[in-house]
């Protein structure tokens, strides 16, 4: 199993430019009065899946346990940080839909690999 290291950066990057954002008094309950908290959740974790995902180059089944035991991780920080907030609060349906998030994207990568597969019998899994 071998890191592709930008990915990894991509992703630590990513989430702490979200944390930082979050962090800030009315950020976030602003954003999230505009978009709406859990659609932002879905969101953000999708992206930090893909990113997480394309991170590893290991066997498809190896890089799906890795994503979701690392977003499941990601989004237990990220809780752990809002309750350290006196101004945002903890919330495990947040984690639920940050985890949500990381199951539809492997299941999608592991659909578009698939395909890629049927039409490629030479492509690697």
């Amino acid at each position: 199993m071998t890191i592709q290291p930008r990915y990894l950066a991509l992703l630590l990057l990513f989430f702490g430019l979200m944390v930082l954002v979050g962090s800030v008094p009315g950020n976030a309950n602003a954003l999230s009065d505009r978009f709406g908290d859990k659609p932002l959740h879905l969101i953000a974790y999708i992206g930090l899946s893909v990113l997480c995902y394309r991170a590893w180059l290991a066997p498809r089944k190896q890089r799906i346990v890795i994503t979701l035991l690392m977003i499941a991780l990601l989004g237990l920080i990220d809780e752990g940080i809002q309750a350290a907030l006196p101004y945002r609060n903890v919330s495990v349906v947040d984690w639920c839909f940050d985890f949500l998030a990381a199951l539809m994207s492997v299941g999608a990568l592991w659909l578009q690999e698939s395909f890629s597969t049927l039409h490629n019998p030479h492509a690697k899994n």
